[in-house]
């Protein structure tokens, strides 16, 4: 029967609401949960469909053309309606068990876990049961279909930034509910023989219109629950998108320093009438604090007495730029030092929001002064491109504790802290000029410290800088109560430090009561200087128990200083700076694990007894290969050059929206495309196309590099056009091997569809967390060339199983 355009639309509508619920999850999962539980989104997203294909495979009369037409509406309608139920019991769960850091990962944790698994899994399982029925109904088109399955998942993407902006967490739930309600209607037009029967869909559809709408005039499902379990503090702000949930609360009033010696802090109070700030949380871990001010600068002047600030004493009016402003203490500091005009860059537009909005008064409209520039942008790329220089460049405890627009496809990358972060930097300062980076440090192994300082110094040397180590500078203090742990702040210098620089500044450190750890001319008597001055940087980094190689674009995991084998150390597990880096490791593991375990258990095990014992059609070993393959070779290739493209375009969320919507749009063309080959062409075609398919994945993998490069300067509008051109010959040799394959494998060996969509959907799961593991450990470059011999498996697997079906059978097909 033909596929009529009213069930198309369905598809796309579905497909949009499951991509963008996928995207609202690791927001979610960010703000209620640690920021490295995003990844469990994907895991879900593919397990869930895959365990759709198992269950249709055991009941076969439901993937008739016939049935498959008669249920996919209803399908639909329980998609919607899944969404905002799961979501409530979720809420309920208490996931603070699953996030107890007290010790090892207990029995507690994996069942709460497995039940959040469990719970959440039933969307993506519904939305996979509609794309199977699809696929089972209309299998002739099956190319047609996956067109619109990845051009509703284009537009699911960008729909789910706007719904994150405009409705927040909760609400974009209900809006992309909405979406899945629409395609129920789509899907049942004409196929239900009773009117009241065909009412159901439209009712569906107009309760949860209803239900957004309530929720936005008087709202009834929020997130109230922190990462503790417990209630949050009254806000004064809260603003979702697709960065992060941006929260405020009531006003402390007492100073707040990241690092101040005692007697400072007693200066502060008698000091100053306006010491107090509100914390702006961001996904309610990573804080910054919004400064009281009232216009008068001398009142601030106390916030000079911070280590963060030190680099203040060191250069009178200083043109400075400050990398995450956040609620603007930095930029205080400097105009208090008598800065003729500071540059803020943000690139989180709802922390800006918060500063300029409902706190403006308490801040003194600090982002509207003439003397500040506020840019909304990626630090990095936004330095990358600009014709000045500054004296100051700071960077103050800029971390990466939140799920940001690429969050779900790693753990902690960070543009800002790479080698090449650094020459850009260097190639950026004034003759005067100094960078100053702040960073935790821990005396017994200041491993953070140290990669700083080697990525910093590694920077300067691809500057041209011949001897790095005259030019750098690190003072610490540990802080008040916790002597294991302290603040370093390490300065860079465009120029060498002259001896008599180095002696007023150990001078002013001391005054500070500030400890100098390095400086030219010391002798080193900790770690961090030791390694400074050692004379093969690369003998010490090699020998040292943590990895504190310099980071760089191609393997921009900053954060990720602990080395597998590491994972058990008790002396890091206590520590709250390399406990997270722990974490997010094992959490990579717990969900792959999670994953193969359900994947095995639900889906490889049913099958293979479903075909045993039940006498069900099986695929043979090749085809099920070659599915598997296309799973792990797309994932891949996505998430690196997500993360690729996030310097280029300035913001993470146009990363994770162009790359996304131009993969799955031209992926879905070449689908379309494909759709049209005559049966009998398919083995020759195919033979063309995976070597087309490897020879732009090398193409892309030994020019993105200097092409991005080369075109940094241009406007944001015209950057985005390159990417898009970049990626589109890439999205559109990708989308033609699986719906191929499906139409082929499907006309020859009937009712192995839901099969085929199980092993691809698990195979997905364990490529996305095989992609994050080999860009953490062999970089961006490595991992895509990877992706390119999955894809030769995969046409390998292909071109040896046509080889053994004769050429009549394809015609037949």
């Amino acid at each position: 029967m033909k596929l009529e355009r009213h069930q198309l639309v369905g598809v796309l509508l579905a497909s949009m609401g499951s991509l963008a619920l996928e995207v609202v999850l690791t927001r979610i999962f960010s703000v209620t949960m640690w920021y490295h539980f995003a990844f469990l989104a994907i895991s879900l997203a593919m397990m869930g469909s895959a365990l759709a294909g198992v269950v249709l495979y055991f009941f076969p009369r439901l993937t008739t053309p016939e049935s498959a037409r008669r249920w996919i509406g209803w399908a639909a309608l329980a998609l919607a309606v899944s969404v905002p139920i799961t979501f409530w019991l979720y809420l309920k769960m208490p996931f603070h068990i699953a996030l107890n850091r007290t010790g090892g990962f207990t029995l507690a944790q994996f069942l709460v876990f497995a039940l959040i698994y469990l719970d959440l899994t039933i969307p993506f399982f519904l939305n996979g049961v509609v794309m199977a029925l699809a696929l089972s109904g209309w299998a002739a088109q099956a190319g047609r279909i996956y067109w619109a399955d990845l051009t509703g998942a284009a537009l699911g993407c960008l729909f789910s930034v706007f719904a994150l902006d405009m409705l927040g967490g909760a609400g974009a739930l209900l809006g992309l509910s909405v979406l899945m309600a629409l395609a129920g209607v789509a899907f049942s037009a004409g196929w239900f023989p009773r009117k009241p029967a065909q009412a159901i869909p439209l009712a569906g559809f107009l309760v949860m219109t209803a239900l957004l709408v309530s929720n936005v005039v008087h709202p009834w499902l929020q997130i109230r629950i922190n990462k503790t379990g417990g209630e949050e503090a009254p806000l004064l702000y809260e603003k979702w998108n697709a960065h992060s949930r941006v929260t405020v609360y009531e006003p402390l009033y007492y100073p707040f320093f990241w690092s101040v010696g005692p007697q400072y802090w007693e200066k502060a109070i008698n000091e100053s009438s306006t010491f107090g700030y509100a914390l702006l949380l961001i996904d309610s871990v990573a804080g910054t604090p919004i400064q009281n001010f009232n216009g008068d600068l001398r009142q601030v002047s106390f916030l000079r007495y911070d280590l963060t600030s030190f680099v203040y004493h060191l250069i009178e009016r200083p043109e400075t730029l400050v990398i995450g402003p956040g609620g603007g203490r930095d930029v205080l500091a400097a105009l208090a030092t008598d800065a003729p005009h500071v540059t803020a860059v943000e690139v989180n537009p709802a922390v800006i929001q918060a500063v300029r909005g409902p706190l403006r008064d308490f801040a003194g409209d600090l982002y509207g002064r003439s003397d500040v520039s506020v840019v909304i942008a990626d630090a990095r790329g936004y330095i990358d491109r600009s014709p000045q220089r500054y004296d100051v460049i700071q960077a103050s405890l800029i971390d990466t504790w939140a799920a940001g627009g690429s969050g779900a496809f790693a753990l902690s990358e960070n543009s800002l802290y790479t080698r090449e972060a650094f020459q850009t930097y260097y190639e950026h300062l004034s003759d005067r000029g100094i960078l100053t980076v702040s960073r935790w440090y821990l005396p017994e192994r200041p491993a953070e410290t140290l990669r700083l300082v080697s990525t910093g110094m590694a920077g300067w040397e691809a500057a041209g800088v011949a001897d790095p180590r005259q030019h750098v500078v690190v003072l610490v203090r540990l802080l008040s109560g916790s002597p294991g742990e302290g603040l370093s702040t390490t300065l860079f210098k465009r120029e060498p430090f002259t001896p008599a620089e180095v002696a007023a500044l150990a001078q002013k450190a001391a005054e500070l009561e500030f400890t100098v750890i390095y400086a030219p001319g010391m002798t080193p008597t900790e770690e961090v200087g030791t390694f400074i001055s050692a004379p093969d940087h690369a003998a010490f980094i090699n020998a040292y128990p943590l990895d504190i190689s310099p980071a760089t674009d191609d393997r921009p995991f900053f954060f990720n200083l602990v080395l597998l084998g590491d994972l058990l150390d008790p002396a890091l597990s206590g520590s709250g700076v390399y406990r997270t880096s722990m974490e997010a490791i094992i959490i990579l593991f717990v969900v792959i694990g999670v994953s193969v375990t359900f994947g095995v258990a639900f889906i490889v095990v049913p099958l293979l007894v479903g075909a045993r014992k039940r006498g069900l059609p099986r695929p043979p070993a090749r085809v099920l290969g070659y599915f598997g393959a296309l799973g792990i070779a797309f994932m891949l290739l996505e998430i690196p050059t997500i993360q690729k493209l996030t310097v280029y375009l300035g913001r993470p969320v146009y990363s994770l929206a162009v790359v996304l919507f131009t993969l799955l749009l031209c992926s879905g063309l070449g689908s379309l495309w494909s759709s049209r080959w005559p049966a009998e062409t398919i083995a020759r075609r195919m033979r063309l196309v995976f070597p087309a398919l490897l020879v732009v994945i090398v193409a892309y993998v030994m020019l993105n590099t200097s092409i991005l490069q080369a075109t940094l300067g241009l406007s944001l509008g015209l950057r985005l056009v390159v990417a898009v051109l970049l990626l589109a010959a890439l999205g559109f040799f990708m989308g033609i091997p699986f719906p191929v394959g499906m139409r082929w494998a499907g006309t020859r060996w009937p009712g192995v569809v839901p099969w085929l969509w199980g092993v691809n959907g698990v195979m997905s799961v364990l490529g996305s967390a095989l992609a994050t593991a080999l860009a953490i450990h062999v970089g961006f470059r490595i991992t895509l060339m990877c992706a390119a011999v999955v894809y030769a498996l995969a046409g390998v697997l292909l071109t040896t199983q046509l080889a053994v079906s004769p050429e009549s059978r394809l015609a037949d097909s």
